[in-house]
């Protein structure tokens, strides 16, 4: 180890995962104000938009979340 530096302590996972809820929160929420934003402007008479891009986004949400927890496990178990 060079002089002056000191190691980095480990961040524990749970500090890691907090923040993923607000995300997939967002998510959803953008997709499904983008899907009523369709559906007032092209399609007033039905809801289609809105399901469609709110399943849309819980889908990728869920994406989202899968990779982050991957990746923070494979960050783990990564020899030191």
């Amino acid at each position: 180890m060079a002089a002056g530096k000191t190691p980095r302590k480990k961040r524990p996972k749970f500090i890691s995962l907090t923040g993923i809820a607000m995300q997939m929160g967002a998510t959803i929420y953008c997709f499904s104000f983008g899907g009523k934003y369709l559906d007032l402007n092209y399609n007033p008479s039905g809801r289609a938009w809105t399901i469609a891009l709110t399943l849309t986004g819980v889908v990728f949400a869920l994406y989202n979340l899968l990779r982050q927890v991957n990746r923070i496990n494979d960050a783990e178990d990564r020899p030191k």
